[in-house]
């Protein structure tokens, strides 16, 4: 009984370990992608505005987070992306830093595509398969005397 105790305690550990790892990562994601979000912003001419206000407050718990809100005013309509995780901050724009801001993530779209593009490409002119450099290890690896890594010559 105590065996199984000792087991079901090391399981519940590891399981407790598991999940506070992939909590990290997923929070490392979501800030690193906010990071990028408020680069386009700011390139885009977006204006900070500290949470620093009653209104602002209530504005950055109100609106829903890593989401372009507009609201309508009498005098314009403003583009608010609220930022809990990073800075704590809004993310203030009208018209012009919004329709800067759609230009600018096509653009970043576009050059992401030509990166991964590129990559491929240099991959392939190198030799490289999906399956990796020297070819599949699956089944093969195991019927294939040849199987160590080395390529189908032995200069040896």
């Amino acid at each position: 009984m105590k065996v199984l105790t000792g087991c079901l305690a090391t399981v519940l550990v590891a399981a407790a370990l598991i999940l506070s790892g992939c909590e990290t990562v997923k929070h490392e994601i979501r800030e690193s992608s906010a990071r990028t979000t408020e680069n386009q912003l700011t390139a885009a001419g977006f204006k900070i505005m500290m949470a620093d206000t009653q209104e602002r407050q209530k504005m950055l718990t109100s609106l829903p987070p890593d989401t372009m809100s507009h609201i309508q005013r009498p005098d314009n309509t403003y583009y608010i992306y609220p930022d809990p995780v990073v800075c704590s901050c809004l993310y203030v724009g009208r018209q012009q830093e919004f329709e800067k801001l759609q230009l600018l993530s096509v653009e970043l779209a576009n050059s992401n595509r030509a990166m991964i593009s590129h990559e491929i490409s240099e991959n392939q002119q190198a030799g490289f398969a999906p399956s990796g450099a020297w070819g599949n290890m699956g089944y093969w690896g195991i019927t294939n005397p040849n199987s160590m890594g080395r390529p189908g010559y032995d200069p040896e």
